[in-house]
């Protein structure tokens, strides 16, 4: 038995092939670098503030809804809460607001924090 390549049945790509090829890997690479990043937004996250802080209004159109209810209790936007998640976390700050996909945003002193609705064992509100 012969092992070896016969260069006759070798096909190349045309340079049309290679760029269409390099195109379409783009083209995917941005659908998951988007779809990662929106997975990541769903899952608890802290914004430095100080990376952010010009970005601030894009998290209220981000979390439009400025009422949310939780456990019986009415939060509207620019209240001071503490946040308690299921992790044991614990996060003091302003109320910005909730969208349709059950996350939750609020300003703290350091950092901006998005959480999942369902992560979050308890929401007290601030007396000041």
């Amino acid at each position: 038995m012969k092992v070896g390549v016969n260069m006759k049945n070798l096909v190349f790509l045309s340079f049309g092939e290679v760029i269409f090829c390099l195109i379409i890997s783009f083209v995917i690479l941005i659908i998951l670098k988007s779809f990662l990043f929106f997975r990541k937004l769903s899952k608890e996250c802290e914004y430095p503030i100080q990376v952010f802080n010009t970005m601030i209004k894009d998290f209220y159109l981000m979390f439009p809804k400025e009422v949310i209810m939780f456990k019986g209790n009415i939060y509207k936007r620019g209240m001071l809460i503490k946040v308690i998640t299921l992790h044991k976390k614990i996060y003091e700050g302003e109320f910005v607001g909730f969208n349709g996909k059950d996350m939750i945003c609020i300003i703290t002193k350091n950092a901006i924090v998005t959480n999942n609705i369902k992560n979050i064992k308890d929401i007290i509100l601030i007396k000041k």
